[in-house]
């Protein structure tokens, strides 16, 4: 038998606290995480709901995530250009999504190198009820009178959206529809955009949340003829549901924070924790409140649930 000698034994021993120090380092970089400012990457123009939601829940969340949290708006492509940005980002919990339901319908309708499942949910943070708003110098008032007017003028009247596989834009196809009417919806890339053209007199109409558009409200650019839901809401208590004018058409878009595919867990798991306490701020929740945002808490894998069953609902519409 050989005989192993004193130096090979001593080599073999430093070898392998080497090789344990390097099979640690994953594990290391986790548990020391975060150590330096994480990016959260808005998919869409600055100004709408989304960039507001990102930037409002980064102030409660920022002192418990341990480090600065920066927005960053990467528009392009009806969001796809922000997701790809995320889905291709190193999975170490420095380049987070504001990610909605176009996540979700962009890789279904398009020829994208992402999918839904190139993200990891970390918490639901909003599912904001939509209204359907035309310019406020336009010679109608309510449903009725729009559909009146849009049937009155064939082919002259538009609906702003916030992109074309957005769930807005399906509302208003919808809308359209079901009216009977020969209109056409306009998919602009975000939803600041769609309001915008609308308030200038450009669209008849657009589909937003009240974040979105109240300031064009206030200016005297816009006017809710109806909440695309079955409630009444206190930002705009006269204004009636889709559901009483009989229009069967609701519309409701989540918001969240995701992470790149393979994130580690206990990564996933600090940043829920981080959000959900600046999420559970009454200060938080007054702020988006006053913003007419309606908050909804979903963690992990509830969350998780939502999109699968987004992803199946839309994948119909394909069908």
């Amino acid at each position: 038998m050989k005989k192993i000698g004193m130096k090979s034994i001593v080599t073999a021993f430093i070898m392998s606290i080497i090789l344990a120090g390097c099979g640690g380092s994953s594990g290391d970089s986790a548990s020391n995480y975060p150590e330096e400012s994480v990016k959260i990457i808005v998919p869409f123009a600055a100004g709408g709901g989304a960039t507001t939601t990102a930037r409002t829940i980064s102030e409660y969340a920022e002192d418990h995530v341990g480090e600065s949290l920066v927005i960053e708006n990467r528009e392009g492509g009806g969001g796809s250009a922000g997701q790809q940005y995320v889905a291709s980002a190193d999975n170490d919990g420095y380049t987070l999504l504001l990610i909605t339901g176009s996540a979700v319908t962009n890789p279904i309708f398009n020829k994208t190198s992402f999918t839904y499942e190139d993200f990891e949910p970390v918490i639901q943070l909003v599912s904001d009820v939509s209204y359907l708003y035309v310019n406020a110098d336009a010679p109608y008032d309510d449903l009725e009178s729009f559909a009146e007017y849009a049937k009155d003028n064939p082919g002259e009247v538009t609906i702003s959206t916030s992109g074309a596989q957005a769930s807005d834009h399906y509302a208003a196809l919808e809308i359209i529809e079901e009216l009977g009417l020969d209109a056409e919806a306009i998919p602009y890339d975000g939803e600041s955009q769609a309001i915008a053209s609308t308030s200038g007199g450009h669209d008849e109409a657009t589909i937003g949340n009240f974040a979105a558009a109240e300031g064009q409200v206030q200016s005297g650019n816009l006017k809710p003829l109806v909440v695309l839901g079955d409630e009444q809401t206190d930002v705009y208590p006269d204004v009636p549901t889709s559901i009483e004018e009989g229009l069967e058409v609701t519309e409701a878009s989540w918001r969240g924070i995701a992470a790149p595919k393979g994130t580690p867990s206990e990564i996933i798991e600090h940043l829920h924790e981080a959000f959900k306490k600046g999420f559970d701020d009454e200060d938080y929740q007054n702020q988006m409140s006053d913003l007419g945002m309606d908050t909804e808490y979903k963690g992990p894998e509830d969350f998780q649930d939502r999109v699968v069953e987004y992803y199946e609902r839309m994948s119909q519409a394909t069908e």
